[in-house]
């Protein structure tokens, strides 16, 4: 009776073994992709400035939005341009600030003169005033040109919390801090 113990257990160990060992072999063989991987993660973002002269660059229009996506595999900026009545959006690689993918669609003409009309402050001024009202990573903005006033809806994120900032587009003035806390739970109800 105990052969019969002690052979289900040698075979358990030795298939153990023999996965460890394919493993290792394969981290070692794949040492490369482990080296990618760490410099990656060491390589620095593209400032949201850098990311919006790039965009500029293609469509020398308004900057209505501008995001960052860190849901993909890496991290991109989604950027969307209203000029000359179409509403580009352009997709950057955060790090390198490659042009992945670009679209242009004609915009509806009552948004391009609103969005137009008047003297706005930057969206990176927009950008700054927020993180001095609260600490956290830029995640990204949108310009809501339509409402009266105007403003940047800026959104920080600082841990598990999520800000909302307001500012004015005219001034860099705050017109309303929102913050609710992340709910990783979401498919719970």
């Amino acid at each position: 009776m105990k052969k019969l113990v002690y052979i289900p257990v040698a075979v358990g160990v030795l298939a153990f073994g023999g996965v460890v060992l394919a493993n290792s072999e394969t981290a070692a063989v794949n040492g490369k992709v482990t080296d990618d991987v760490q410099e990656i993660a060491t390589e620095k973002m593209m400032s949201t400035e850098e990311i919006s002269a790039k965009a500029l660059e293609l469509a020398n229009g308004r900057i209505m939005d501008i995001e960052l996506d860190t849901d993909d595999k890496r991290a991109n900026y989604e950027v969307e341009i209203d000029f000359d009545g179409y509403e580009y959006d352009i997709e950057f690689d955060a790090y390198t600030g490659e042009v992945l993918e670009q679209k242009r669609e004609k915009d509806n003409a009552e948004k391009s003169q609103t969005a137009t009309a008047g003297e706005f402050i930057s969206s990176d001024e927009a950008i700054k005033a927020a993180l001095a009202t609260v600490n956290g990573t830029f995640e990204g903005f949108e310009l809501k040109a339509e409402e009266n006033p105007a403003y940047y809806e800026v959104e920080v994120q600082d841990g598990r919390i999520e800000h909302e900032v307001d500012v004015n587009a005219k001034d860099g003035s705050i017109l309303n801090l929102a913050s609710d806390e992340e709910d990783d739970d979401d498919d719970r109800d």
